[in-house]
């Protein structure tokens, strides 16, 4: 047997501690001492101001913001290669293609006959 989940231990740790300000942090969603979701502040804020926008939901292209792809891509590989963006969209686009052939795939050898 391998070594225990760090990530289950933190939940342990949780439920042992008998502090009125903890935090369950290692769930995915932060939560209070009863189990019931926090929603930050912060979370809160932002949510009003999408709400202030009117947004009509639609969905961005498949190369997502363009601001946001430039600047997380600024970011991650640095502003030198933003000159070379359109590399970076096609290696994106391929593995978008890649992984849906992938599913395709694993759809054909493993036939079901529910999906979730």
């Amino acid at each position: 047997m391998g070594p225990p989940d760090p990530i289950l231990g933190v939940t342990e740790a949780f439920k042992r501690d008998t502090s009125p300000k903890k935090m369950n942090l290692g769930v995915g969603a932060y939560r209070d001492d009863k189990g019931q979701p926090f929603v930050l502040s912060s979370v809160r804020k932002a949510e009003e101001l999408l709400m202030k926008q009117n947004l009509n939901k639609e969905y961005l292209s498949i190369t997502g913001l363009p601001e946001f792809t430039k600047l997380a891509t600024e970011l991650a590989y640095g502003p030198e290669i933003v000159k070379g963006a359109n590399v970076i969209y096609l290696f994106k686009f391929l593995f978008i293609y890649l992984f849906i052939q992938l599913g395709i795939l694993f759809i054909y050898l493993f036939p079901i006959s529910t999906f979730y």
